[in-house]
């Protein structure tokens, strides 16, 4: 029997593996990192979403691209569990869900950089970075209190790796600045560092790239593809630079009214008419300015 895609399951079946009512059938081996099925969402009667499948592998750059108003956000905010949608499934790799818990995200190997920063701003970029890795904190309160060896080895855990990718984002030396002290594009590797720093499976960027210098374009997009390449993170990105999505992407899902228009290599969506027409509108010569 071929195995089922995420299109054929009911969307009425909820299950939350981490909640304790997992469906075991829903268990099944070499799921994508992300899969998402009939996914539609309306606001007010107004459809931000319809009926939208993806599918990312590990170890995928997914671009979702569109005009403004398509639905791009949406769709992230539903992956991240900060809108419920109103129909659809959604796979992290073996557990499904109608609506994704925001707490058990970590758990899942979930992390996300937001359109406007999410820093703590009065906190130093250490500190920041260190947040990442909140969810680690498993030993008791009581025991972190005395010290316990517990509590004691997961600090030292977490201060590594917070260190590490402070070194490998190039943030050295801004390690003990406060973060809202810090120029826009530093803030911006900032938050990329803290999504990072736990190692994510799925890493989910909201515009990263936006209101930074076409120097700082570069920098970020190689730590993005070196993310990929050290841990096998997939990661779905959500940005308006084209020369971004094309020189960056292995695929690109292009989003028009909440639906879902084109799906393919940067190459393929390029060169498609309705793409062209609904978004792209003459075909950009400059659309290979950061293929790095």
């Amino acid at each position: 029997m071929p195995p089922r895609r995420y299109a054929d399951v009911p969307t009425e079946r909820r299950n939350d593996a981490l909640d304790g009512v997992a469906d075991e059938s829903a268990k099944t081996p070499g799921r994508p990192a992300l899969g998402l099925a009939n996914i539609s969402l309306a606001f007010g009667g107004v459809a931000a979403l319809r009926e939208i499948n993806l599918e990312v592998e590990p170890g995928e750059i997914l671009a979702v691209i569109g005009p403004n108003g398509a639905g791009k956000s949406s769709l992230l905010n539903i992956v991240s569990g900060l809108y419920r949608p109103d129909r659809g499934q959604m796979w992290f790799g073996e557990h499904s869900f109608r609506d994704v818990p925001t707490t058990k995200l970590a758990a899942l190997g979930v992390t996300r950089t937001f359109q406007n920063l999410a820093l703590f701003k009065g906190l130093s970029v250490f500190d920041n970075v260190l947040m990442g890795l909140a969810h680690r904190v498993r030993a008791g309160f009581l025991r972190q209190i005395v010290g316990s060896p517990l509590a004691r080895r997961i600090e030292a855990e977490n201060h590594a790796a917070a260190e590490e990718v402070i070194e490998s984002l190039h943030l050295t030396k801004a390690r003990d600045r406060l973060a809202g002290a810090l120029p826009y594009g530093v803030q911006k590797r900032v938050e990329l560092a803290r999504a990072l720093v736990a190692r994510p499976k799925l890493l989910l960027l909201d515009e990263p790239f936006a209101g930074v210098t076409l120097a700082e374009k570069r920098e970020l997009s190689l730590h993005v593809r070196n993310a990929r390449d050290s841990f096998g993170a997939a990661i779905v990105l959500i940005e308006h630079d084209i020369g971004v999505v094309m020189g960056l992407s292995d695929r690109v899902a292009v989003l028009d009214y909440g639906r879902k228009i084109a799906d393919g290599t940067p190459d393929q969506v390029r060169a498609d008419p309705a793409v062209i027409d609904a978004y792209l509108g003459v075909a950009h010569e400059d659309d290979k300015e950061l293929a790095i």
